[in-house]
């Protein structure tokens, strides 16, 4: 016999055997992450039920208006990778960003009419932000933990970083 005629549990898998049984077990492997998601649009579980715990839907609702839609990073420091979604007022008026960390979550809104520490109580639309691992911020900052990027026409750019205690603004030079 073969060795690609083989049967049974000491058989050799060929080339287009190979791909198809790859194929397979990165998509089981992935099953797990994909259960974690919510029905409302891929967010995790664990950062759905603290927006909603938190009380979001009567006062914001994920916007898609802002590039990207989420991100995630260590914001707060724990080791724990937290997440951060894009938000406007229930108005529709002023976009900003919740941030939510897993270890405890707890729920911090930026913009969307509260201030960013920019001098603006919001993005724009056309704002670009995302998160920033402490190897990319490092020259402008030793925050040790993950950051948002903000960068908004009309405002001055820079990273909003988590002090323990609050997002603060942290301008860029």
């Amino acid at each position: 016999m073969l060795p690609a005629e083989r049967t049974g549990p000491r058989a050799r898998i060929s080339g287009m055997g190979r791909k198809a049984f790859l194929s397979t077990a990165l998509l089981l492997g992935a099953a797990p992450a994909a259960a974690q998601l919510s029905s409302s649009g891929g967010l995790p579980r664990w950062a759905d039920s603290a927006l909603v715990a938190a009380g979001l839907g009567p006062r914001f609702s994920l916007s898609s208006a802002l590039n990207p839609a989420y991100d995630f990073g260590d914001f707060d420091g724990d080791g724990l990778v937290d997440f951060v979604v894009q938000i406007k007022d229930v108005g529709g008026l002023r976009y900003g960003l919740a941030i939510v960390h897993r270890i405890d979550r707890s729920v911090h809104i930026v913009g969307a009419g509260r201030p960013l520490g920019n001098g603006k109580d919001q993005l724009s639309w056309r704002a670009s932000w995302g998160a920033e691992s402490p190897g990319h911020v490092g020259r402008h900052g030793d925050f040790g933990r993950a950051v948002l990027f903000i960068a908004d026409a009309g405002a001055p750019s820079g990273w909003l970083a988590w002090d323990g205690e609050r997002y603060v603004w942290i301008e860029e030079e």
